[in-house]
């Protein structure tokens, strides 16, 4: 069970490692904005399953504070998509 849980960490850290690549290559701000996304997405997804896996509740309190980021670069990102008036 464990190593099958890990085996999908790793999958997702990968994945995670091409959305970077995604930030760092694209020039959009759109894809940007998306690719940050999939980042906190992911990197939720490995807290949670690193959670169950090694039974510490500091990766559950870790995973909700990097939600509340992720909801915090989609109003910042959106609004200086609008222009960054007020």
């Amino acid at each position: 069970m464990n190593t099958v849980l890990l085996a999908v960490v790793v999958v997702l850290a990968l994945v995670l490692l091409i959305s970077l690549l995604i930030i760092l290559s694209r020039a959009w701000l759109t894809d940007r904005l998306l690719a940050v996304q999939l980042l906190g997405t992911l990197g939720v997804a490995i807290l949670l399953v690193l959670a169950v896996v090694m039974q510490q509740r500091a990766f559950l309190d870790t995973a909700l504070i990097l939600v509340l980021l992720a909801v915090v670069v989609t109003a910042v990102f959106t609004h200086r998509q609008r222009g960054g008036k007020s």
